[in-house]
């Protein structure tokens, strides 16, 4: 019997305080973490991205954490599928291309090796989610064809249909075969491809755009940063003020660069290298009629610099970034 143990479903933004217990973490080389962990961009049909999953092998199975935005409110299918390709123009349909959901061992839908709890999603359009399965391992998933983290339009009933309801469209009790296959999650509404590249997302880098113009945008995040008594803002950088200096151009960029000093040490205590990563920063930078706010993600620096056990402190972190690139 396979084991989904559901850890966290929450939808908080919480400030980066507080510290986790502490725990020497196990170096190993960038090549072996690379061989254990899969980060999983997903899109929308439209080319947006709507957040990161990521896999880890840890103990016998595979621990996965979701973290995604942009999409609507309550629950959506969740599901790992065969095929490492997410095409939004395929002709069946937007990302009809990864094919059906990754069965391994499993029989019908409720039971597939890909089938993973169901990811809830707040008014705001954001959603967490964490959990730990032995169904599939990264070794399974990196085929010959690679696979495809999908998440669909509606809600997914596992196929949990009792034998007293009839199909509408078949007219057999209980869940009919395209309930059995797909749990009636509807329409693929993001993917992404594990193994896959994403040409370009600049790796760690999260980038959001702003609804606001450069000035304001970056008033109000430093706004917010100063106005917050666990972090304190640092300095300033005016790149393109330093470029015309130098007789050069720059569109409007801005480095803010800020910490909180009690969660930034406690990483330190783990690994001093991260120091060099640290403070935080947020880069608002034009590109043509867009404002983007990008930062680092915390979790790939601390996959950088081999730092473990730190995952709720983590999460604490990119909440806070998410939240003062956002505005929300």
């Amino acid at each position: 019997m396979r084991r989904i143990l559901l850890l966290t479903l929450c939808l908080l933004l919480v400030a980066a305080t507080g510290a986790a217990a502490l725990q020497q973490p196990k170096r190993s080389t960038g090549s072996e973490r690379g061989d254990r962990r899969e980060r999983v961009m997903l899109r929308d049909a439209d080319g947006a991205r709507i957040g990161l999953v990521r896999l880890r092998e840890h103990g016998d199975g595979v621990a996965v954490r979701a973290r995604l935005r942009g999409l609507s409110s309550g629950f959506h299918g969740f599901h790992v599928h065969t095929t490492g390709i997410c095409d939004p123009d395929a002709a069946e349909g937007p990302f009809t291309s990864a094919g059906g959901h990754y069965v391994g061992d499993g029989g019908a839908h409720g039971d597939h090796a890909g089938d993973m709890p169901s990811l809830y999603v707040a008014e705001n359009g954001t959603a967490k989610l964490a959990f730990h399965t032995d169904a599939f391992t990264l070794g399974e998933l990196r085929d010959a064809d690679g696979s495809a983290v999908m998440v669909h339009a509606g809600s997914d009933n596992f196929a949990n249909i009792p034998d007293r309801y009839t199909s509408s469209l078949s007219g057999e009790t209980g869940p009919d075969e395209k309930t059995l296959a797909t749990g009636d999650a509807g329409d693929r509404a993001a993917c992404g491809t594990i193994g896959g590249d994403d040409s370009d997302e600049v790796a760690g880098l999260v980038t959001v755009t702003s609804d606001q113009r450069f000035l304001p945008t970056v008033r109000r995040i430093r706004r917010d940063i100063t106005g917050n008594p666990d972090l304190t803002l640092v300095t300033v950088v005016k790149h393109a003020r330093s470029a015309g200096r130098a007789g050069l151009s720059l569109p409007p960029t801005r480095l803010l660069i800020f910490g909180n000093p009690g969660a930034g040490t406690v990483l330190m205590q783990d690994a001093r290298t991260i120091g060099i990563d640290l403070p935080q920063k947020l880069l608002v930078w034009r590109e043509g009629t867009e404002i983007k706010v990008s930062y680092n993600d915390p979790h790939y620096l601390a996959d950088r610099h081999g730092i473990s056990g730190q995952d709720e402190l983590l999460d604490q972190i990119a909440e806070l970034l998410h939240q003062l690139a956002t505005g929300g």
